[in-house]
């Protein structure tokens, strides 16, 4: 049975109307969601929303409120349990997956997430279903294929892969005991990319590319 919330309880979840204009369609009003967290291992952090009504634009991000020092987090998966390692992904952060030559990057409309080892394979597998349908060549569509067919392996815990994940903020990271983490040199910093969302769908050729 459903239960009704109390009416005298206050949400957690803050709500405001930002006096800017949405950046995809120009109509004021942004909506801002709020919720105020506490990430083990990274402390206080606030989650945020921001909505527009009218053309459905939405952009996430995950704040904290210190600034940390710039840090790649590593993590082998290697059994089906190791799946479920929580993973922080602040928008200003890069993902890897070497196996599969993966790499989420920051970029403008990048989002914050805080989801699963699992669940950053499964963002990896939707773009790269996309990529398969929109494939210009058959090989280009059978390379998407071949790597689709091992992020499945990997989802369901056959094939072991490695998880990467650097934040020049130090904002992001990966909530397993067995992760590694280490910082980030300056040169390190300096050579993160920004702007798009890149697979290696052949060793010898030209890369895919997809906005994320």
């Amino acid at each position: 049975m459903a239960v009704s919330p109390d009416p005298d309880t206050p949400s957690p979840i803050q709500e405001i109307t930002l006096d800017a204009p949405c950046p995809t369609c120009g109509v004021p009003g942004l909506q801002m969601r709020s919720l105020a967290l506490d990430i083990p291992y990274f402390g206080d952090a606030l989650q945020t929303t921001v909505l527009c009504g009218a053309c459905g634009f939405r952009h996430a991000d995950v704040i904290l409120t210190k600034q940390g020092t710039p840090t790649r987090h590593t993590f082998r998966v290697r059994n089906p349990r190791d799946l479920s390692a929580r993973v922080v992904r602040s928008s200003s952060s890069t993902v890897r997956v070497p196996e599969i030559q993966a790499v989420m990057e920051p970029g403008p409309l990048s989002e914050a997430f805080i989801s699963s080892a699992e669940g950053v394979l499964r963002r990896f597998q939707d773009i790269l279903a996309f990529l398969e349908r929109n494939a210009s060549t058959k090989s280009r569509r059978s390379a998407a294929r071949a790597t689709l067919d091992r992020i499945a392996r990997m989802i369901d815990g056959i094939e072991p892969f490695t998880l990467v994940v650097e934040d020049p903020f130090g904002a992001s990271g990966i909530l397993h005991e067995a992760a590694a983490a280490e910082p980030l040199t300056d040169e390190e910093v300096r050579g993160l990319k920004t702007g798009v969302f890149t697979l290696e769908l052949r060793p010898d050729g030209p890369r895919a590319r997809a906005s994320r």
